[in-house]
């Protein structure tokens, strides 16, 4: 889903994108804003949510600008219809950084609102932190914007500012990987508990108008999973390269290899896909479940090559392993020939590569005892 964005334009080097979705929230701005005051209201209400956006892009660049210090690069802030988020290129173990980066985006939002405050004062009229019905509520409703951003996101639910806030403090006595863990629960059990409150408030009362706030914590409880699991699996291959993850005991043949020879080699050794191979390097690769196929189908005399694969890709012995992975789960391809400097020195099958990390981190403590 967050690939659904639109690029617009860069902001101090950093991509801005907005998300698809953003456009159904302008028209439901634009229909409101036209219920209540004709188009009037939909030039004041469509305008109020693009500067309300702003603010977001703002926070987002408050944290940009604090990471920036630490040489942490920003690569993009994307706009969702819930609010903002800016993907840095790492995240820094220092609890005390991390504090500073996650406070920062808070900051901003408080800043801006003293600012508004200052120049424009606030009425406190009802309408401050709803859509505004004139120009002259505007000020008063961003005022109220950035009060209720910055309070919110000073929530201790992981992945939030605040939740971030507690991974730092539970990280001066936890590492960093249960640092993680310990907040995303706490977060999501927040997230959960105020969710389920808004939903038992709503149907109580009868009153339809909270129930985005109990879509947004439900996200808030998902996003503490989702990032609570990419940091476990950016640790578990953490200074692993595809090499450590490579077999050479692979099965090759030439692709006019029939396919009842292939089964008769196969079936002496464990199950694995097959590799088909000329002068020239592989030109091909047979899942074992295709050759199953082939056998059942009573087609042993076919040659490999017509149940093969001819169209793959390679993968290089000296990647990084993580974003290996994370590439290979967007894929439909699970068997891999590797090379190193142009010298084919085996295979990789991602259906074994977490076996054989968790291979490696067990023998890994012995040696060094």
């Amino acid at each position: 889903m967050l690939r659904w964005s639109i690029a617009l334009f860069r902001v101090f080097g950093i991509r801005l994108e907005v998300h698809a979705t953003f456009v159904l929230l302008l028209a439901f701005a634009g229909w409101l804003g036209a219920s209540n005051g004709g188009a009037t209201g939909v030039v004041s209400s469509v305008s109020t949510v693009v500067l309300m956006f702003v603010i977001v892009v703002l926070h987002e660049l408050g944290h940009a600008f604090a990471a920036r210090r630490y040489g942490i690069r920003a690569s993009r802030i994307l706009l969702l219809p819930i609010g903002g988020m800016a993907e840095f290129d790492s995240i820094p173990r220092q609890p005390r950084r991390e504090i500073l980066i996650a406070l920062a985006g808070p900051a901003v939002n408080f800043l801006l609102a003293g600012l508004l405050a200052l120049f424009f004062g606030w009425s406190n009229s009802p309408s401050a932190a709803g859509t505004p019905a004139s120009w002259a509520e505007v000020p008063d409703t961003l005022l109220a914007v950035n009060l209720i951003m910055g309070t919110f996101n000073l929530l201790p639910a992981f992945p939030m500012d605040g939740g971030r806030v507690l991974r730092a403090l539970l990280g001066l006595r936890l590492d960093y990987l249960a640092a993680t863990r310990w907040a995303a629960r706490i977060g999501q059990t927040i997230a959960l508990a105020i969710a389920t409150a808004v939903v038992t408030y709503e149907l109580v009362a009868e009153d339809n108008g909270l129930w985005l706030l109990a879509v947004l914590f439900l996200f808030i409880a998902y996003g503490a999973e989702t990032e609570y699991r990419f940091v476990r699996n950016r640790e578990f291959y953490a200074g692993l390269i595809v090499a450590n993850v490579t077999r050479s005991d692979y099965l090759a043949f030439p692709p006019a290899t029939t396919v009842g020879a292939a089964f008769a080699t196969l079936r002496r050794t464990v199950s694995q896909d097959l590799l088909l191979i000329e002068a020239t390097g592989p030109v091909g690769l047979v899942p074992r479940s295709r050759l199953a196929a082939a056998l059942r189908a009573g087609r042993e005399h076919d040659p490999l090559s017509l149940h093969a694969d001819h169209e793959f890709s390679v993968l290089q012995a000296e990647w990084p392993l993580g974003p290996v992975v994370a590439d290979l789960a967007r894929g439909k391809q699970r068997f891999f020939p590797v090379y190193s400097f142009g010298r084919l020195i085996g295979v990789c099958d991602t259906g074994r590569i977490d076996e054989a990390v968790r291979l490696i981190h067990h023998i890994a403590p012995r040696r060094r005892r």
